[in-house]
């Protein structure tokens, strides 16, 4: 089984380089679509959240395969990936272009090229200058609308931790936590203890479904990426800790007898999402790993791993959720995307041999 699990992790990296390769095509139609609608697209983005999650992937691949051939293939893909976007001297135009900064930091430790130091810095100080709101969230789209999304919780706590740890940054931190605490206060439903999609904070109103898989697999690689990092003496450890506990012990209640998730969790009945399946199971399996969950989940996140790599043909990872919009816009659209392989690669790089019984 292991022998098919790290074939298919190779195919998916694979795919995820070529990925890489193919950002200008994404970009280039997602803004002339958006152009053809009205709505205002941003400039071409060479680190938009689709690639960082294929860099992502293969960081963590990289991390599995140390000194073999294809570590050395992930190195240098990823390094031409963010040179890429230094050489284009392109600005942070959003908090979505921070999510690639979780990779560039081991980047920039196996390379030791100081640019890359430059451009996380940059990254830190475009989130410490960020529009927030009354609470101190940061607003996802500042120009659009005042809202707290999801989202925004698992693109940039993790990058923030990692750095404040790796880089003793307590501000970093510290602005992470904020982000996390605020929305387990105020982001999660009462009754279900699943996520909202979003929330704004003046009118107290909660935003979007209840349940939406890939809220839920965003908020959980927030809290537990942001764990790892986090000291546990730190004052709002324990309450981010507790709520990551409480919600994979909600969201499980919602796993098929496969071990996949629909795309909202309640809709039993309803389309398989391998996107947001990824997400939770290597959440899940991140928690196990560094011993914030017990032994009991490990046979569920096994058993959706190993239905995801049977999902995996030709490289792609099909029954994928397409791009959602601004909240009650869920597409029905089904594809392989970047937002499935890169996640999947995560989780089927994952060295389950070592992961506590």
């Amino acid at each position: 089984m292991e022998d098919k699990l790290n074939q298919k992790a190779r195919e998916l990296a694979e795919e995820a380089i070529r990925g890489l390769k193919g950002y200008r095509r994404y970009g280039f139609l997602k803004r002339k679509f958006k152009r053809l609608a009205g709505e205002e697209a941003t400039p071409r983005d060479r680190i938009n959240w689709p690639t960082a999650l294929l860099a992502n992937g293969l960081m963590a691949h990289y991390q599995n395969s140390l000194y073999s051939e294809m570590s050395l293939v992930i190195k240098r893909a990823l390094t031409k990936y963010y040179k890429r976007f230094i050489f284009s001297r392109q600005k942070i135009y959003c908090l979505d272009d921070v999510v690639s900064g979780l990779a560039l930091i081991d980047i920039y430790q196996i390379t030791n090229d100081e640019r890359f130091r430059i451009v996380l810095g940059r990254m830190v100080g475009y989130l410490k200058e960020h529009h927030v709101d009354e609470s101190g969230s940061l607003i996802y789209r500042p120009y659009r609308d005042q809202d707290i999304y999801v989202e925004s919780v698992g693109m940039i706590c993790p990058f923030l931790c990692k750095y404040g740890y790796t880089y003793d940054d307590p501000g970093s931190i510290s602005l992470a936590t904020k982000q996390l605490v605020n929305f387990i206060d105020k982001g999660i439903d009462s009754r279900s203890g699943l996520p909202y999609h979003g929330y704004h904070d003046g009118s107290g109103l909660s935003k979007g479904i209840i349940g939406w898989g890939r809220a839920c697999g965003w908020l959980l690689h927030g809290m537990i990426e942001s764990l790892i990092y986090l000291d546990p003496e730190n004052p709002d450890f324990d309450k981010i800790k507790q709520a990551y506990r409480h919600l994979v012990d909600k969201v499980e209640m919602y796993q098929h007898e496969n071990g996949l998730f629909s795309w909202q969790l309640s809709a039993k009945d309803g389309p398989i999402d391998t996107s947001a399946t990824a997400m939770i199971l290597h959440a899940i399996a991140r928690g196990i790993e560094h011993e914030f969950l017990i032994g009991i989940h490990r046979s569920r996140m096994l058993r959706g791993r190993e239905a995801l790599a049977d999902a995996v043909v030709g490289g792609r990872i099909y029954d994928c959720l397409g791009e959602c919009g601004t909240f009650g816009v869920y597409p029905q659209v089904y594809g392989s995307f970047p937002w499935s392989t890169g996640p999947a690669l995560s989780l089927l790089s994952v060295n389950t041999k070592e992961l506590p019984e």
